[in-house]
């Protein structure tokens, strides 16, 4: 995994983006993964942060999860998570 440096905007607000993703959103991670990189995980979790994109641990792997676009403000971070959502919700498995 390549370590870049994090804007101090995400920084500030990363631990809560990921609490809320992993708790609240965990269907648009999971589809995402799937989508992305072919991996069905229903225990997948957002782990780290990136402006363009984030960082998925699956099974004691890492994934990036990439965005469309490169985030410069937490609106734009807000509105590339909506994508994946919207983008991914065909990939997302039965229960």
């Amino acid at each position: 995994m390549i370590i870049k440096k994090i804007p101090l905007w995400l920084l500030k607000v990363s631990k809560n983006i990921i609490d809320h993703m992993n708790r609240d959103h965990k269907k648009s991670i999971i589809s995402t993964l799937y989508a992305q990189h072919g991996v069905k995980d229903q225990n997948v979790k957002m782990f780290k942060l990136d402006v363009d994109g984030y960082y998925a641990v699956s099974e004691n792997k890492y994934y990036f999860l990439v965005f469309e676009k490169r985030c410069q403000s937490l609106s734009q971070y807000k509105a590339e998570l909506i994508k994946h959502a919207k983008k991914n919700k065909k990939y997302e498995l039965a229960k």
